[in-house]
């Protein structure tokens, strides 16, 4: 079995989780990462908080470059978990550059993948949690923020990193907190709000979306391999 497997940003973890079970214990796996400066909305493959207008000469280059390097990051975290969870297949990763239409099925016929596994899919889609835990430390993402803490369970509590100083400012390692959110992976809540339990004071992280509980869109590259591709095509509504 050839699968290819496009990887987002926004639910990488939950998507390789989702995926690991279907694969064999034999096979070769792409996982494939768009950057698409072109558009921050639709499928969102593109890597937010880099795009922006075009700039030119060294800045766009640049952008560029620093676009680049934070799939590869990407795609290594997510080729790591997908080797820990199934060992068998051969991973293989690939960062690709233009418009995800074209540019997925384009790869998926050079590296013979007969199936394809697309993640769509909101937070909003699943029940929101609230869970409480005592604080053990800090995450840091690619690009050394702050972007989470860590209960002593083992439990992850993401929130946006510019949320980080508002967060470290009112929670302190040790304190009991609790979080409310949706799980984004094994262990992984994805965090509206933290509260510190002894003071009753909530940190908002991300922001609730606007969607009604149940719904779950599918982006525009998503339908259009629905409709177009030549192999079978798996979407997974995280």
């Amino acid at each position: 079995m050839k699968a290819l497997v496009c990887v987002d940003m926004r639910d990488w973890e939950a998507l390789i989780q989702s995926v690991a079970p279907y694969l064999p214990d034999e096979g070769n796996v792409t996982l494939a990462h768009v950057v698409d400066e072109r558009a921050p909305r639709g499928y969102e493959m593109s890597l937010r908080g880099l795009l922006g207008r075009r700039r030119s000469g060294g800045a766009e280059e640049r952008m560029s470059r620093a676009s680049r390097e934070t799939a590869e990051g990407l795609l290594a975290d997510a080729r790591d978990l997908l080797v820990r969870l199934r060992p068998g297949p051969v991973v293989e990763t690939a960062v690709l550059d233009g418009d995800p239409n074209k540019e997925l099925m384009r790869a998926a016929g050079e590296a013979g993948a007969r199936t394809v596994f697309i993640g769509r899919g909101t937070p909003g889609a699943r029940p929101r949690e609230t869970i409480s835990g005592v604080v053990e430390g800090w995450n840091r993402n690619h690009e050394g923020k702050f972007d989470g803490l860590r209960l002593e369970d083992g439990t992850e509590v993401r929130f946006p990193p510019p949320r980080a100083d508002a967060a470290r400012a009112a929670i302190r390692e040790g304190a009991r907190v609790e979080a409310s959110g949706v799980w984004r992976g094994r262990r992984v809540l994805h965090a509206y709000s933290i509260t510190d339990a002894r003071t009753g004071v909530p940190v908002e992280a991300h922001e609730p979306p606007d969607e009604q509980p149940g719904e779950r869109p599918l982006g525009h590259t998503a339908r259009f391999v629905v409709d177009h591709a030549l192999c079978d095509v798996v979407v997974l509504a995280l």
